[in-house]
Parts: C-alpha cells; sequence; structure tokens
C-alpha cells in the first residue's frame, strides 16, 4: 500500500512537473518563512532566561507622579535603597547596585584598550549567573582595588584568560588588579558588559549624590528568597522612599527580568507593552503565511482535479474504496509537504546567518541535529494533512458515473470554499501591504521632522581622558576653530538626543506653587550651544561668553515657561541647584528624545565642568579633510585614547534602529505573503479556465472577442481581490491605531494609503490571472468542442 502510493505520487509529481514544481515551491518558501519567524519569536522570548534562578531576579523600579497626572516609569533609584533594602526587607536575599553602562580606557604597558562595562556592588555576581572561570565568585566586587574582566576581554588583553592578579590602569583612576575572569555574558542577556568595577573606591569618591533619598541616578536588582510573593512584596515596597524622603513623588515596584525586554513600555504607570508586540505581529505573520502557503496547496491541487477526476472514476470503477483514495491523495499531500520541508530546512541553513547578521542575534538551525529533522518530520506530517485534507475529500469525492461519462462538473460548495480560501489569502496580504506603507510613512516622517535643531553636519565626540581637562578642551576647540570647514564648536553634559537628566525639586521660582511637582529635564552646556546646533530663540538671549553672571542664569524652553505658570518668565528670578539667578531665554521647542515621548519641560544651565560631549559645526565641503584634521588635532591632545566620532544624524536615527528593522522585516514578509498568494491565484485561474474551456469555445464561435474573454474570466477574481482588499481595510485601521499610539507624534495615515494598497493588488492579481485568461480566450475553439 505505502509503496503503491509512494510509486503513484512520484508519477504523478513527473506527469504534473509544473504544478508540482509551483506547490513545492509555495509550500517551501512558506514553511521557511514561518519557521525562521518562529527561531526568531523563541529568541526573542528566551532574553535573559539563561540565569538559573530567573524567576526570583527582578528589578526595582519607579513610577514618579507628577503635577498634571504626569507619571514617568524609570529604572533608576536613589543611591540609600541598597542599604536600606538589605536592613529592612528580610524578603530579599541579594541586592545588587548597577550602574548605567560604563566606557573606560584599559592601560596594560604601553597599549590601551576602550571597553564597555558595568560598576556594580558586591552582590552582582549572587543576583546573576554570569559564572567564571577564573578567580573566586563568592566573595567578589568586595575589594575596592580589584576589577572584572570578561573572557574576551582578557584575550583581547593579554592573548589568554589566566590573568588572575595582573595589574592595569583603568581611566585615571589608578591601578586595579584583575580579581577574576567571567564567561561573556550571552547575546540574550540584557546587561551586556566586558568589565564590572566595584562601587567602593574611586568611582564612589565622584557620586556623592548616592548618599541623596532625593536623586535617582543607579539602578537595583533583587533576588527574592524562595517561595516569596512578588505581589505582596510590591505592595510592602509601594511607598517605601516616601517615608525616607518627605515630600517624595516615588513609588517603587518590582519587573521580573523575564519580563523586562518584551514588556518595558509604560504610559501614564501602566505596563503599555513593548517588543511584544512586535513578538505577537510576527507570531501572526508566521501562523498567516503557513496558512496562505497551506491555502496556496489546497488551490493548485483543486485546480488539477479535471485532469485526475477519470482516474478516481476508473479506480473506482475496479473496485478501490473512498479509503483508498483519500489515502493515495492524502500520501501525495504528506511527500511533497516533507520535500518541501526538507527545501525549507535548507533554506533556512542557507538565510539564517544574515538574518541574525540584520538582526544582531545569534540563531542557530542545522539538519545535523537529528531534534531538527524529528520537528521537519513532525511540521512536514502536520502541514501535508492539513493542506491535503480538502483536495483529498474533494478529488475522491466524484463519482465514478459521471466522471466516466464526462458530465462530472464540481459543485457550487466547493468552488465557493476555494474562493473563500482565495479572498483570504488576498485579506492577509493586502493587510500586510497597508500595515507596511502606513510604518514606512511613519518612520519616514520620524526621521524628517523639523526637530527644532539642525542635526546636519553636526559631529558628535566624547570628552575622555585629557579632554576631561578644562584648559585641555579650550585648547581643542580654538585649534578646531582655525580650520574653515569648522563653523562652530560647543560642548554639553548630553547629546540634545538623549539628555536623561532630570529634577523636580532643583528648579524653583519666585510664585511657584509649593503643592506643584513638575519634572524638568536638564541639560548643562557651554557658551555657543544654541548656536552650533541651529536652535531658535523665542524670546531672550542665547548665552553670552562676556558675562559671568550667566553661570547663574538659565534658557528654558516653552513647555518650562507653560509650567511656570507666571505672567513672564523672561527675566524672573529662579534658583537653581543652590545657584540662584535669571531665566534669560526661552528656546522654541525642540524635541530631545524620541518621538514616542512628547516634549518635557527643559532647563539648560551654561555649566561647561560638566560637560562629557563635544558637538562640531562643520561646512558640507570635504568632509574628509575636515575628519582628517579633527583626528590629527585630537592624536596631539589626547593621543592614549583612540579617536572615535559620530555624526548627530547618524545617532537621531539610531533611535529608530527598532522600527526601521521591523518595517525591513514587514516589506520581506509581505512580499512573501503577496508571492504565496500569487501562487494560489494562479492556481485558481487555472482551475476556472478548464472548468469553462467549452463555454469559451462556444462564445468565440458565436464571435467573442479575446478582449471580452479576458474580462469575463478575470472579472470574478477581481471582486474576490476586492472583497478581500474590504475586509483588509477596518482590520489594517485598528492594526495601525495601535501601532501608532506608540508615538506622540504621529504621521497622518490617509485613503492614500489604503488607494495605493488596493490599487496594487488589483493590478498584482489582473496579471497573475491574465496569463490563464489570455491564454483560454486565445485557444482554438475546434479543440474544446470536437468532442461534443
Amino acid at each position: 500500500m505505502v509503496k503503491n502510493i509512494i510509486t503513484t505520487a512520484l508519477r504523478v509529481f513527473w506527469k504534473e512537473r509544473g504544478y508540482s514544481l509551483l506547490n513545492i515551491s509555495g509550500l517551501t518558501v512558506g514553511i521557511a518563512t514561518s519557521l525562521m519567524l518562529f527561531l526568531y519569536i523563541q529568541d526573542e522570548k528566551s532574553v535573559n532566561l539563561f540565569h538559573k534562578d530567573v524567576d526570583r531576579i527582578y528589578q526595582v523600579m519607579e513610577h514618579q507622579r507628577y503635577s498634571g497626572g504626569y507619571v514617568l516609569t524609570t529604572t533608576a533609584n536613589p543611591g540609600p535603597l541598597k542599604d536600606a533594602f538589605k536592613a529592612e526587607m528580610p524578603e530579599v536575599e541579594y541586592i545588587a547596585q548597577v550602574s548605567w553602562e560604563e566606557e573606560r580606557l584599559f592601560i596594560t604597558g604601553d597599549q590601551s584598550y576602550k571597553s564597555q562595562g558595568r560598576v556594580a556592588s558586591e552582590d552582582f555576581f549572587h543576583v546573576f549567573d554570569f559564572p567564571f572561570i577564573e578567580g573566586n565568585q563568592e566573595n567578589s566586587l568586595t575589594t575596592p582595588g580589584a576589577v572584572y574582566i570578561s573572557e574576551s576581554f582578557a584575550e583581547r588583553m593579554f592573548k589568554t584568560t589566566a590573568v588572575l592578579d595582573k595589574t592595569v590602569q583603568v581611566n585615571g583612576w589608578g591601578e586595579y588588579k584583575i580579581g577574576g575572569v567571567f564567561i561573556d555574558p550571552p547575546i540574550n542577556s540584557t546587561l551586556d558588559f566586558e568589565f564590572v568595577l566595584p562601587v567602593e573606591g574611586p568611582w564612589l569618591r565622584t557620586h556623592q549624590w548616592l548618599e541623596d533619598w532625593g536623586n535617582n541616578g543607579i539602578r537595583d536588582y533583587i533576588k527574592l528568597h524562595q517561595g516569596v510573593d512578588a505581589q505582596a512584596f510590591n505592595a510592602k515596597i509601594k511607598d517605601f522612599v516616601k517615608t525616607k524622603n518627605e515630600g517624595s513623588v516615588v513609588e517603587l515596584f518590582i519587573q521580573n527580568i523575564g519580563d523586562q525586554y518584551l514588556y518595558g513600555r509604560y504610559k501614564d504607570g501602566v505596563q503599555a507593552g513593548g517588543r511584544i508586540t512586535y513578538v505577537r505581529l510576527f507570531g501572526y505573520v508566521a501562523i498567516f503565511i503557513l496558512v496562505i502557503a497551506c491555502i496556496n496547496f489546497m488551490n493548485l491541487a483543486t485546480a488539477r482535479s479535471s485532469k485526475r477526476a477519470k482516474e478516481v472514476g476508473v479506480k473506482k470503477a475496479v473496485g478501490s474504496t473512498r479509503g483508498q483514495l483519500i489515502a493515495q491523495f492524502m500520501g501525495e499531500s504528506v511527500i511533497m509537504a516533507l520535500a518541501s520541508t526538507l527545501l525549507a530546512g535548507l533554506a533556512i541553513m542557507l538565510l539564517l546567518p544574515s538574518l541574525n547578521d540584520f538582526t544582531g542575534k545569534a540563531m542557530a538551525f542545522s539538519l545535523l541535529d537529528i531534534n531538527n529533522l524529528f520537528f521537519l518530520v513532525g511540521i512536514a506530517l502536520v502541514v501535508g494533512v492539513l493542506a491535503g485534507s480538502y483536495p483529498s475529500l474533494f478529488l475522491s469525492s466524484f463519482s465514478s458515473i459521471k466522471v466516466l461519462r464526462g458530465s462530472f462538473r464540481s459543485s457550487g460548495w466547493s468552488n465557493g470554499i476555494r474562493k473563500g480560501l482565495v479572498v483570504f489569502q488576498f485579506l492577509i496580504s493586502i493587510f500586510l501591504i497597508i500595515s507596511t506603507l502606513a510604518v514606512h510613512k511613519q518612520i519616514s516622517y520620524v526621521k524628517n521632522i523639523n526637530l527644532g535643531y539642525n542635526k546636519e553636519n553636526i559631529i558628535y565626540l566624547p570628552l575622555e581622558g585629557e579632554l576631561q581637562n578644562e584648559s585641555k578642551i579650550e585648547l581643542f576647540k580654538a585649534k578646531m576653530l582655525e580650520n574653515p570647514n569648522i563653523l562652530n564648536v560647543s560642548t554639553a553634559s548630553n547629546s540634545p538626543i538623549n539628555i536623561g537628566t532630570s529634577t523636580s525639586g532643583g528648579f524653583s521660582w519666585e510664585g511657584k506653587d509649593p503643592e506643584s511637582e513638575v519634572l524638568f529635564t536638564v541639560l548643562e552646556v557651554s557658551n555657543d550651544f544654541i548656536e552650533t546646533l541651529g536652535m531658535e530663540m523665542k524670546e531672550g538671549r542665547s548665552f553670552d561668553s562676556n558675562l559671568v553672571s550667566d553661570t547663574l542664569n538659565v534658557i528654558i524652553n516653552e513647555q518650562t515657561a507653560k509650567n511656570m505658570n507666571v505672567e513672564n518668565p523672561l527675566n524672573q528670578p529662579i534658583t537653581f541647584w543652590d545657584r540662584q539667578g535669571r531665566v534669560v531665554g526661552i528656546v522654541k521647542d525642540f524635541h530631545f528624545a524620541s518621538l514616542h515621548n512628547k516634549i518635557d519641560p527643559l532647563v539648560i544651565s551654561l555649566r561647561p565642568e560638566s560637560s562629557s560631549v563635544m558637538f562640531l559645526k562643520t561646512t558640507t565641503a570635504n568632509t574628509k579633510a575636515t575628519l582628517d584634521y579633527i583626528e590629527k588635532v585630537f592624536k596631539e591632545v589626547n593621543g592614549q585614547y583612540p579617536f572615535e566620532y559620530q555624526f548627530l544624524d547618524e545617532q537621531y536615527e539610531n533611535l529608530y534602529r527598532r522600527e526601521t528593522d521591523i518595517g525591513t522585516l514587514a516589506n520581506i514578509f509581505t512580499l512573501i505573503a503577496v508571492f504565496i498568494s500569487l501562487l494560489g491565484l494562479f492556481g485558481l485561474a487555472s482551475f476556472a479556465a478548464e472548468q469553462r474551456i467549452k463555454e469559451i469555445g462556444i462564445r468565440k464561435v458565436l464571435g467573442a472577442g479575446i478582449g471580452n474573454l479576458i474580462i469575463l474570466l478575470a472579472k470574478n477574481f477581481l471582486l474576490l481581490v476586492l472583497l478581500g482588499f474590504g475586509i483588509a481595510v477596518p482590520l489594517s485601521y485598528f492594526f495601525l491605531s495601535d501601532f501608532l499610539s506608540a508615538f506622540e507624534y504621529q504621521a497622518t495615515i490617509g485613503v492614500g494609503v489604503y488607494i495605493m494598497a488596493g490599487f496594487a493588488s488589483v493590478i498584482i492579481a489582473l496579471l497573475t490571472v491574465s496569463y490563464h485568461s489570455f491564454r483560454a480566450a486565445a485557444a482554438n475553439p475546434v479543440k474544446s468542442l470536437k468532442y461534443e
């Protein structure tokens, strides 16, 4: 029986090799795409789950509630929280304080190595699972003069991991001994670092604000004791900071690190998605593409029904049962699915490295892995049974008498099912086309919006090493301005694209409501910052280098002017971080964060000593020569550090790297879905043309032209496409409303996007069915009517 099924299947495949190739191609593309999407989803869901006690590891977070109902959710905590939790929270087994990413220069002999890492307290390697390959993990980070480095960083500096007790100079902080070497953090870790320095020591001496309950600038991770109820603990710590700091607006809560990556977005103090939105979207797309591929298989199989009708009639006439026929056709389907699945596995092996490069992941798949082979066979069986079920039941149901008489016609019910499947295919395809066009429009909008400052031709340099010395900065600036291609130079505490620093109680003015709590973003700059970035003053002036008093004064944006709620904020006496001055200017609102967020109140202070970055405004002439000049001067002033720079517009585009990548992937998946749908439409067009071949012959004999016949055959398919379009429009509208809600500033998605998608789908459908329509209309009617 099995041998007969395989033999017959191979004969059918060879006889109908054109359609078999189409069918296998559609299934292969569908299965390969779906499996790669599922691999991507699985990898996204695996982030941080490598920690063995991940269910007990949480990050301490804050909701900061301000006047007007504004809620800021942040991962930053006050410095004293660690010791207070240790003393007062018996539910906590370990708590580790961790800094934001730190960049440091490590010097060994005459070699220097720049690296990204963290500063952390003594429980860091007890909370997280980053195993040591050298050194004692148990007592790590308890000695101020010890540094812990990753396996790859040890290899980079010393060409070996046997580096215990070797010494390095760290960023001018003095000599450190290497206390341990840990395995590189896996790529699916949200904490990425090459070194860990202890909090105690030079770092702590430069961060005295860690002693203040009103300052939030470090992150805390905890590991709860086994059996502790996280929800009950959340309720217990909610007002903990308020008991330590009167007037605090902070409410604490904890979030499991296994959830952070996917559920990291909060809006108005409520969890509002995050990357899980895209994971779900890709999950739906993977299922839809697989379903479309199965539908395509059904349509292509049933499209050849008239050619197999006599085979079924003869087999039934000589005694074959319906069950045997179902087994035959189901076997053909499973064999085809198995071939498609194995080809899909090969395609995944070839394409996965490119997908890893694009997404920054390390997904793996190999047909040499027995588990993967069993998985693919399982997929083949499921897909083969699902895709072959309808064709098997349909073909096996033919009446042998009707078939052998030549009076067989497919039922209206079966035709309706096929048409419904095509509608579903195009519904999904059109939905993806509309969504892709809209996502592209939003990404283009945020990339090209007027930010309120000029990000083009701005070179961005970190201030480190000798360039942290004020006299060296001034020397460097002077040399920069000697070059005619450099128009302006200024420094700031942060990039205007992502400032980060904020205060609520540090900024006050005469007449301020004592009950008012407003969060003000803070940017500390040198002279000419406004001019360098081309910002526009609404009122007042910029800072004046000739006025020493300007170190006490501030410039505010329009949002701050509104929140001050005074008749004329300009020249208003203010107190900012214990300095008394005045508002000397109001700058027009500019975007200093992602367009996911609204423009917040901003205070700009003249404090060049707090600068960490430099901005150089250049001309468009001979950019390479300008960069060469900057590098030459940089090495003269700060030779120990590598010359690193970035253009500000590139940094801005990185804010939307995730959306851009999602948009690119959406384009690819949309093309794949449309391709598979067109194969299904191609099959149905073939089926319809065969079903109506005699009707076409009669019409031609009676004088119908080829054009009329093409329209006759094509109009039914256009109705199916338009029906799919009608259903896809409201579905895509609701999806896009949810997608755009993540942006505070949104592009207008007008009817043009929907019209474009509908027009494209109609044209694509017409081109697809025109082949069979023209072929049937142009055929010699004598051939189709000679047996009548």
